[in-house]
C-alpha cells in the first residue's frame, strides 16, 4: 500500500505527488547512489565509483531544495530514511558488477525523473516547476549518459 504524505493542501489527491514525498525518492536516489559509489566493482570502477558520488551529491542538493520548498508551503515532511512506499534503497549490493552498477543508476534516474514529472502542475507557483523543470533536464542528462555507458559495455 502506498503511503502518500499531504498536507491540508493535498488532501485527497491520487496518483499525484507533492514535494515532501518527491524529496523522499530523491532521498532513496541519494541513498542508491551512495551504496553505488562503495559497492561497484569492476575494470572501470574508478568512473563509476566518482560518477556515482557525483549523483549523489548532486541528489543531495535538490533533496535539500525539495524539503525546504516543502516546509514552505507548511507539507509535513518525513526524515531522510523515511522511503515511500515500495521505493526502498537498494541493499542487495553483492557482486555490483559494471552492468549491475549502471542498470541501477539507470533505473534510479528514471524512477526519479517519472515521479518528478508527474507532480500536479498549477498546485505550486512557477518558481516551483522552474525548480522542478532544472531537475527533470538534470535527470534527463544522466539517463543519455548512463544509456550510452550501457552501450560501450
Amino acid at each position: 500500500m502506498k503511503n502518500y504524505i499531504y498536507s491540508n493542501r493535498f488532501f485527497g489527491m491520487t496518483g499525484n505527488y507533492n514535494l515532501s514525498e518527491l524529496a523522499q525518492y530523491m532521498a532513496v536516489f541519494y541513498f542508491d547512489m551512495r551504496t553505488v559509489h562503495f559497492h561497484t566493482l569492476g575494470y572501470n570502477f574508478l568512473e563509476l565509483h566518482e560518477y556515482a558520488q557525483e549523483l549523489y551529491e548532486q541528489a543531495e542538493d535538490y533533496y535539500d531544495d525539495l524539503v525546504e520548498t516543502a516546509i514552505s508551503f507548511n507539507e509535513m515532511v518525513q526524515p531522510m530514511f523515511v522511503t515511500p512506499g515500495n521505493n526502498t534503497p537498494i541493499t542487495d549490493v553483492s557482486l555490483l558488477d559494471t552492468t549491475d552498477t549502471i542498470g541501477v543508476m539507470i533505473n534510479g534516474v528514471r524512477t526519479v525523473y517519472d515521479y518528478m514529472e508527474s507532480i500536479t502542475k498549477e498546485v505550486y507557483p512557477s518558481f516551483v516547476y522552474s525548480k522542478i523543470d532544472s531537475m527533470l533536464e538534470w535527470l534527463d542528462k544522466q539517463n543519455y549518459k548512463l544509456t550510452q555507458m550501457s552501450k560501450e559495455i
